[in-house]
């Protein structure tokens, strides 16, 4: 599908999100300084003398040299993201974006479902294996709608995990949804349902009771549990499924969460080139 359009409080979260991670972590680059791979260390918040006129290099092969580069393999790919949503920010919109106040207060969760209920649950437990099962990077699914939907949460950059297990205690039954995401920026998951042969009878009516036992768990359509309906299993619509999971992310931010006022910011916006720690 074509590129990928954020609803504004969620661009402004993932935006602002990596703008606090890159001002806490070293910066710096890869080269090759006298015939070996090097890691240069151009900004260290714990060692504020290597700035990028007086440098650190260490060869990667070095114990030292290895434990940077980690460090600043990770800064490149998050600085990287930084500047393809600022980028994005300002093709968008003609004003800076809001500061973002985290941790942002959540409504509430009756399942505290937050970044920590995501790590500990377990994926791949479902007990229905199909004859003809559809394989991915992310193991074996059930459909191909399935693998749909998990090339879009990846295109999305939201993690998931494959048909966890969740015990309904008011229907006493075990479901295991298509999808468990993480809105890791709001420290908020969700469950994520592809319901897609509502065409045959006994599908739609297993579907239609799954739904009743979520709401009599206290799970909240659009809040603790989203629903993809399509029409059939051969009628999948990207744009549709996107914007359901990305309408949920940007519901779950509180508008109090976002600052408006310019005066917070006293430096100025950034472009992609700069670091967001360079100062004036």
């Amino acid at each position: 599908m074509e590129r990928i359009m954020l609803p504004m409080k969620v661009h402004a979260v993932k935006l602002e999100y990596r703008k606090r991670i890159l001002e806490r972590i070293p910066h710096g680059h890869f080269c090759i300084r006298r015939g070996r791979k090097t890691v240069v260390i151009t900004h260290d918040p714990e060692k504020p003398k290597y700035t990028a006129r007086r440098p650190r290099y260490l060869c990667v092969s070095t114990k030292l040299g290895k434990i940077y580069s980690e460090i600043i393999t990770n800064y490149l790919k998050i600085k990287s993201e930084y500047d393809y949503l600022l980028k994005s920010w300002n093709d968008t919109y003609n004003f800076p974006p809001p500061r973002v106040n985290f941790p942002i207060k959540q409504y509430f969760d009756p399942h505290l479902m937050n970044n920590e209920y995501f790590n500990n649950q377990t994926e791949h437990k479902g007990r229905y294996i199909p004859e003809n099962p559809t394989y991915s990077e992310d193991g074996d699914l059930k459909s191909k709608n399935e693998l749909f939907g998990v090339e879009l949460l990846h295109q999305m950059g939201i993690p998931f995990k494959y048909e966890t297990e969740v015990y309904i205690e008011e229907t006493d039954e075990i479901i295991n949804p298509d999808y468990l995401i993480n809105f890791y920026e709001i420290d908020r998951c969700a469950y994520l349902e592809i319901l897609g042969m509502n065409d045959k009878w006994d599908y739609s009516v297993r579907t239609s009771s799954k739904i009743n036992s979520y709401s009599k768990g206290k799970y909240r359509p659009g809040r603790e549990v989203i629903y993809v309906l399509l029409y059939d299993k051969y009628n999948f619509d990207c744009v549709y499924f996107v914007e359901q999971v990305l309408s949920a992310f940007n519901s779950l931010i509180p508008d109090s969460a976002l600052e408006w006022n310019d005066k917070w910011r006293e430096d100025k916006i950034l472009s992609p080139t700069e670091s967001c720690c360079t100062k004036k």
